[in-house]
């Protein structure tokens, strides 16, 4: 007979798991369990990082990633960190435990109710009420976790079930390994629908967002936009979903935007969007003008669907399957074509666009290294293969608009979580990609869980992380300005030496001051073998690419 814990240590096993992500504290069974089962646990400095390096993982992996939350306070902190992952639609599994049953009530030290704190946060979120459950609550929460729409799901343990008997049955549903296990197939009659509308349009466009990446379509979604030589805009979600250097790619659309793609947006006739939920960030707050188009929507999950714009027609299928299924249709119904005065203009017009965007830092007269220089040097040493990585904010902005990135996943963001790009590089990292991952913060979110670096130290993770460092959060800072008023307390910090703090942890560690010290500074950071830091003291006055702060903007 297995104990609780040997039971979800074996499950584990069983789904291939390598990694689990925790803060220790307690509940000695479950690392014995997972010790004795080769489960690697990584053991990091705050439950928020240990979600945000589970989410890393599982984004790029496209398996679980499990995080642990011991009873009391480590629960509460794993619960408040897994909004990125609910946003990203990450399948990361919260597993906490919760106080024993018999000193429920009492006044228990450390007593809190977990299940109400995962609530709004989660897909399905459950407590085991029986050790015999324990393996088929574990498959229950994989199974949910890679569901076609996938995202985070919570499964808590009561701390004096870990230790009880659980009978001996362990397996794994071999359909449910990673995001992409089971696809669900497309509607071919809703799929010719879409097709005849977009062979009739004079300027279509394609919207792809974050579900054309989780689904791996990159090669197939480029296959049907070359097909009908349509453009292809992306979310910031979706930046991946097409190789930018394509032709027909005109970026990333909404709020951190290049402006050239919110235009062919109002341009024109018809959009299929795919893989996108059409949310605020990608529309601007919704003003983007996608009311007014004809518009088809490919989505895993039906509930997006016809959620914020009405739908002419719609597929409820996997990206994938969907793109392959519409290419074949383009040539079984006789409607490929090439070039066309419109994808031929839209071409052109992002050629200008990149002119004006090389130009930024000069046109923009700043004290200091503008970010834009920046993200230029990044881009000119980074391999084709390396992972860019971007915080929220200002950094989504210079990394979403001026970064472009290849087909496939090659960038990381956070969703809306400040600080969460250095543990969630760290996490994917750890997933062992092609490439090396370069995570882009400024100084306010670089303060978030600097601690982090003795995890990366600790167990060799050689990710590399460029400060953006201004001693304020220059996203804020622009806003004010542009209402006018500007209240020093809530913007400014202390200038921190980013890199004698790097140093100080072992890490390698240099501090940039002039743009011409650039290139050597992020060479010599890609050579490391352990993590690195770069601490870039960047203006304050540059304005990122926002559809915020100017209409009038070139890029």
């Amino acid at each position: 007979m297995l104990t609780v814990a040997q039971s979800i240590a074996k499950t584990l096993k069983a789904y291939g798991t390598e990694k689990f992500f925790c803060l220790c504290g307690g509940d000695h069974e479950l690392w014995y369990a997972l010790d004795d089962e080769g489960i690697e646990i990584v053991n990091c400095r705050s439950e928020d990082a240990a979600v945000y390096m589970a989410d890393g993982y599982a984004r790029m992996t496209g398996k679980p990633g499990f995080v642990y939350g011991q009873r009391g306070p480590g629960v509460a902190n794993v619960a408040g960190s897994l909004a990125d992952a609910f946003w990203a639609k990450s399948p990361v599994i919260s597993l906490t435990s919760s106080i024993s049953l018999t000193s429920r009530d009492r006044f228990e030290y450390q007593e809190l109710d977990g299940i109400p704190l995962h609530q709004g946060l989660t897909k399905w979120n459950k407590a085991l009420s029986s050790p015999d459950r324990a393996a088929a609550m574990v498959r229950a929460a994989i199974r949910i976790a890679l569901s076609p729409s996938p995202g985070p799901v919570h499964l808590e343990i009561p701390a004096d079930m870990l230790d009880l008997d659980a009978g001996d049955e362990v397996f794994c549903e071999e359909e449910y390994r990673t995001v992409n296990s089971y696809r669900q197939p497309p509607d071919l009659h809703a799929l010719a629908r879409i097709l005849d509308g977009l062979a009739g349009a004079k300027r279509p466009l394609i919207v792809a967002g974050k579900g054309v990446v989780i689904s791996q379509a990159w090669n197939e979604l480029t296959r049907f936009a070359e097909s009908m030589s349509i453009p292809v805009a992306t979310s910031l979600g979706g930046k991946g979903a097409i190789d930018e250097a394509h032709p027909l790619s005109v970026g990333v659309i909404g709020r951190n935007s290049r402006k050239i793609a919110n235009d062919s947006v109002r341009e024109c006739d018809v959009v299929l969007a795919i893989g996108t939920r059409l949310g605020g960030l990608a529309t601007h707050r919704f003003t983007l003008p996608f009311a007014e188009k004809t518009l088809f929507h490919i989505d895993a999950d039906a509930h997006i669907i016809g959620q914020n714009f009405r739908t002419q027609a719609r597929v409820v299928a996997d990206a994938k399957l969907a793109l392959a299924a519409a290419a074949a249709l383009v040539e079984q119904k006789g409607v490929a074509r090439g070039d066309t005065d419109w994808s031929s203009s839209m071409t052109e017009r992002v050629r200008q666009w990149r002119g004006h965007a090389d130009r930024l830092h000069i046109d923009q007269k700043v004290d200091g290294i503008h970010p834009a220089e920046v993200i230029a040097a990044l881009r000119r040493n980074m391999a084709p293969n390396d992972i860019i990585g971007a915080d929220t904010g200002a950094h989504g902005s210079w990394v979403g608009a001026l970064f472009p990135v290849s087909a496939g996943k090659t960038m990381i963001r956070a969703n809306g979580s400040l600080g969460w790009v250095f543990p969630g590089a760290l996490g994917t990292t750890l997933a062992s990609p092609a490439g090396r991952v370069v995570a882009v913060t400024g100084d306010g979110g670089m303060l978030y869980h600097i601690g982090e670096f003795e995890t990366a130290m600790r167990l060799g993770i050689p990710t590399v992380v460029v400060v953006l460092n201004n001693a304020c959060l220059a996203s804020e800072y622009h806003t004010q300005k542009s209402h006018q008023r500007v209240v020093k307390s809530v913007l400014d910090f202390r200038d921190v030496d980013f890199a004698s703090v790097a140093r100080s942890f072992g890490a390698w560690g240099r501090t940039v001051e002039n743009s011409g010290d650039l290139d050597s500074a992020i060479i010599e950071a890609l050579a490391q073998n352990g993590p690195a830091l770069i601490d870039v003291k960047v203006s304050r006055e540059a304005r990122s690419p926002s559809a915020n702060r100017d209409k009038t903007r070139l890029v």
